[in-house]
C-alpha cells in the first residue's frame, strides 16, 4: 500500500486554495491599510476578531492538508474536509475585515495632565489622536471642594470653573495643546480637569467611557499675618498707621483676625487704644489699612494681630498665626 493516498486534480485545486488562506488574509489587511502599528492596534483593541481571523486561517490550512494527503480521493470525508476548509477561509476573511474596519474607525480617548508650576500656576496638557476632522476635544478645568458623602467618606464637588476650551485636530487627526492657568486665591486645595469627545459624560470622578480625567492636589499653605506700622507725624497728635495682610485663610471653618493696639505709659501702665475683629474676603485674604490717633500721653505702643487666639498678648509669645510690633511714640 502506498505511503500517501492518491490525490486527484480537483482535490489539489481545493487544497491549494485553502493553503492560500494566509496570503488572502494578508491582502485584505493590506487593502485596509492595516500595517505596522495598526496591526498591533487591531490585535490590542479587538483581540477576539483578530485571533479568530488568523486562527481560522490556520485551521483552513490544516483542513486542506488533511483533504490532500490523509483522505481517500472522492470519499465523503474528503468533500467534508474541503467544504469545511472553504468555510473556515470565508470566516477568517470576515473576521479579518471586521477587525480591520473596527480598528480603522476606533476613536482614541483623549489624555489630559495637570502640572503644578511655580508662581501659583498649573500647566494643562491635552493630547488626542485618531480624530476625525469634525471631532472636537472639550476641555474643562475647575476647582474641587472637599465634601462628605452619605457614607461619611471623602468626596469632591465642583467649584469655580477656571478654564474651558474646544480644540480641533490637525490634518493628521491629532491634538497637542498646552496652556498655563493662574490659580486664583480661594479656599480649595484640589483641581480637576476633564477632556472628552462628543456628548458630555458624567463627571469623571464617577465614570465616563470617553473621558480623560485628572485630579491634582495643589497645596496652598496658610500665610501668617503680615503686619507693618509707621507713624504719621505731619498731624498735631501722633497717628499710627497699621497695614495688615494675609492670604489663603480657610473659610470652613471661618477664621477671623483679631487686631489690638495698646498704649504704654512711662510707668508701664497699659491701655487698650483700639481693637478689631476682622473677617477675610471671599478669597480668604486680608488687606486692611487702619489708623489710630495715639496722642502724647504714651511713651510706646504695642500692636498685635492673631488668627489663632481672640485674646492676644503684646508682646506675644512665638506661635503660628500671631505677629506683633512695638514702637516708641515720636516726640513732636
Amino acid at each position: 500500500m502506498p505511503r500517501f493516498l492518491p490525490v486527484g486534480k480537483g482535490v489539489k485545486g481545493a487544497a491549494g486554495f485553502l493553503l492560500a488562506a494566509i496570503p488572502a488574509l494578508g491582502a485584505v489587511l493590506t487593502g485596509l491599510a492595516i500595517t505596522g502599528d495598526l496591526t498591533a492596534r487591531m490585535a490590542r483593541d479587538h483581540p477576539l476578531a483578530s485571533y479568530g481571523a488568523f486562527g481560522l486561517a490556520v485551521l483552513a490550512i490544516f483542513a486542506g492538508g488533511v483533504a490532500a494527503f490523509a483522505l481517500r480521493e472522492g470519499s465523503t470525508q474528503e468533500q467534508v474536509a474541503i467544504y469545511a476548509g472553504l468555510g473556515l477561509v470565508a470566516a477568517s476573511l470576515l473576521f479579518g475585515v471586521y477587525a480591520g474596519v473596527q480598528t480603522w474607525g476606533d476613536r482614541a480617548q483623549p489624555s489630559i495632565t495637570l502640572t503644578p508650576k511655580p508662581g501659583q500656576t498649573v500647566a494643562v496638557t491635552v493630547r488626542g489622536a485618531g480624530l476625525r476632522s469634525s471631532d472636537h476635544i472639550v476641555v474643562e478645568v475647575e476647582q474641587l471642594l472637599r465634601a462628605t458623602n452619605e457614607a461619611g467618606g471623602l468626596t469632591w464637588k465642583t467649584g469655580q470653573p477656571l478654564y474651558g476650551a474646544s480644540l480641533g485636530p490637525n490634518r493628521d487627526g491629532e491634538i497637542a495643546h498646552t496652556v498655563d492657568i493662574p490659580l486664583p486665591a480661594g479656599d480649595y486645595d484640589d483641581l480637576g480637569a476633564r477632556a472628552w469627545v462628543g456628548d458630555e459624560p458624567r463627571p469623571c470622578y464617577g465614570s465616563g467611557n470617553t473621558t480623560g480625567c485628572v485630579r491634582v492636589h495643589v497645596p496652598r499653605p496658610q500665610e501668617r499675618p503680615q503686619l507693618s506700622v509707621f507713624w504719621e507725624t505731619f498731624v498735631r497728635a501722633p497717628r499710627l498707621v497699621v497695614r495688615l495682610t494675609a492670604r489663603n485663610l480657610p473659610q470652613r471653618p471661618p477664621r477671623s483676625m483679631t487686631l489690638r493696639v495698646y498704649g504704654i505709659t512711662t510707668e508701664r501702665a497699659r491701655r487698650n487704644l483700639a481693637e478689631w475683629s476682622l473677617a477675610p474676603d471671599a478669597d480668604g485674604e486680608f488687606d486692611r489699612r487702619l489708623a489710630v490717633v495715639v496722642g502724647h500721653a504714651f511713651a510706646d505702643v504695642c500692636i498685635v494681630a492673631s488668627t489663632s487666639t481672640r485674646e492676644p498678648e503684646c508682646p506675644a509669645p512665638a506661635e503660628d498665626g500671631t505677629v506683633w510690633s512695638k514702637l516708641a511714640v515720636p516726640v513732636l
